[in-house]
């Protein structure tokens, strides 16, 4: 969505029950588009524009379209990414109570973190590499297959994932350390992985 389009909060969760051209919102629809921003944390951002939002909020935006649908599956692209802790529990509470009613929760990510805490992992890279339980597929020889034995570098019972783009370099923002277990170590059944 261009965020230089002026519009509210409330207008881009309302697109979660989109009805046609001349379709009417209905009390229905205004519940449950109210529901979603006071379950994100949004309700007293309503009348903004989205362009006056940080990306936190405005991510938290985008999940609560999502959750303004009447849904038995969420898919969420990239939903930790770039958010600051506040909004990274709203959202995370958001995936786990979403879950616990029974809903299918689908999240793309790059954060090895994030899928080690997942019920089931798919892993890409250009291809399907592995799926299964986290255990399963965020192994050593998963994560070379899927990033390439020349970024991932064993240490000490560790894979650190070597990620040029991901750097921290001198006057940019630096990106939270990301830890995965892996099946690196014998001795250490829970051995760090890094991504950075």
């Amino acid at each position: 969505m261009n965020d230089a389009l002026p519009i509210t909060v409330e207008e881009v969760v309302a697109m979660g029950r989109f009805r046609g051209a001349f379709g009417r919102l209905t009390s229905e629809d205004r519940e449950a588009i109210a529901s979603a921003m006071e379950r994100t944390d949004i309700a007293d951002l309503a009348r903004r524009h989205l362009q006056e939002l940080s990306g936190g909020q405005r991510q938290r935006v985008f999940v609560s379209q999502g959750l303004a649908q009447n849904h038995d599956i969420l898919l969420l692209d990239e939903p930790m990414t770039g958010i600051d802790l506040l909004t990274a529990k709203a959202i995370d509470d958001v995936i786990h109570n979403e879950r616990d009613r029974g809903c299918t929760v689908i999240i793309t990510t790059h954060d090895l973190s994030e899928a080690g805490v997942a019920d089931h992992v798919l892993l890409l890279a250009g291809r399907v590499v592995a799926f299964g339980t986290p255990g399963q597929v965020l192994t050593s020889e998963n994560l070379a297959g899927a990033y390439g034995s020349a970024l991932l570098h064993a240490e000490e019972g560790r894979a650190l994932i070597d990620d040029a783009a991901h750097t921290p370099v001198s006057g940019r923002h630096s990106h939270r350390e990301r830890v995965i277990y892996t099946e690196l170590s014998q001795s250490d059944q829970h051995g760090d992985t890094h991504s950075r």
